[in-house]
């Protein structure tokens, strides 16, 4: 991405920089992990196995943990190190569970998480052809992120995108992925599934289906900076890192949440359902059902109060 300086009606380039430590960029993302990277902070430099992660950090929509590595330089593997810190991760679940007990003074067991979803971040003031064509393949769980800093204290952190999000490193009961060229096991790749949307909304029935799209439609219509992020679950909408709305769609209803804390929401005809103090998929203390599109401006104008809460933010 390019950033340029508005002068009169003339644009001037705004060069970037990369960070010259690796740690100066590590602290900024740490220090703002929710509102760089939309994930929670777990541990820093957390050592496990033959190695030491830069950053754990946890996804709340999937429940998940992602790990953090911020690099200098291109010259390394995107796929090796990758793979190799997934593997270490599913080898040790444990350890990760501990962490993350330990950090937010939890008792959660292994079962708790999830771990089909798990994945592996880089953020790098650059990267090589090479890596982004490595991960062109929409299956893999590792993703890229650029990130330049400019004069007045600026910084832009920019997803380097593939050509579909349908998921990740898809599960195959019958395969083995191995590398044995490099010498990566990828053995436990067999237990990450691919979130996919489609998959999750061929569940529902075909008006609960269309009920879906209308809602959808809806939404990328307010604003189409709305990011679609398919869990193992449910389907959820997110903007500016903030999750917004989650969808289930099943044969005869779609369940609805609404992310915001019990007694956000102005709901004068009382139709959702208090969560907060049930376990549910999804995220926030609201929950709705739908089996037609009947209230649909309604329902709609409730997820409205939460984007506008964040679509600015």
């Amino acid at each position: 991405m390019e950033l340029f300086k508005i002068e009169n009606q003339d644009l001037k380039k705004v060069d970037g920089s990369n960070f010259e430590l690796e740690r100066e960029l590590q602290n900024l993302i740490e220090n703002n992990l929710e509102l760089t990277l939309g994930i929670q902070f777990v541990a820093s430099e957390f050592v496990v196995g033959k190695y030491r992660l830069d950053t754990v950090g946890f996804d709340q929509s999937t429940d998940s943990f992602v790990i953090v590595e911020y690099k200098r330089s291109s010259k390394y593997s995107v796929i090796d190190q990758g793979f190799a810190y997934l593997n270490t991760l599913l080898n040790h679940k444990a350890d990760f569970a501990l962490v993350y007990n330990e950090q937010f003074q939890a008792k959660k067991g292994i079962e708790d998480f999830d771990w089909t979803q798990v994945k592996v971040i880089f953020v790098a003031g650059g990267f090589s052809a090479y890596q982004m064509d490595a991960i062109n393949n929409p299956d893999l769980p590792i993703e890229l992120f650029e990130a330049k800093k400019y004069r007045n204290n600026h910084l832009s952190l920019n997803q380097i995108l593939r050509p579909s999000n349908l998921g990740h490193f898809a599960h195959n009961s019958n395969k083995k992925a191995v590398r044995e060229d490099k010498g990566v096991n990828l053995d436990n790749a067999a237990e990450l599934i691919a979130p996919n949307e489609e998959r999750l909304v061929a569940a529902g029935s075909e008006s609960i289906q269309n009920l879906y799209q209308k809602m959808k439609d809806a939404l990328l219509e307010w604003d189409s900076s709305f990011e679609i992020k398919p869990t193992s679950k449910y389907i959820g909408f997110r903007i500016n890192q903030h999750k917004i709305v989650d969808f289930l769609l099943q044969k005869q209803a779609m369940k609805m949440w609404i992310n915001l804390p019990m007694g956000e929401l102005k709901d004068p005809k009382n139709l959702i359902r208090d969560v907060s103090e049930t376990g549910h998929w999804g995220n926030g203390d609201y929950e709705i059902r739908l089996e037609n599109d009947s209230q649909l401006e309604y329902v709609l104008s409730l997820v409205k109060q939460v984007w506008q809460k964040y679509s600015h933010s």
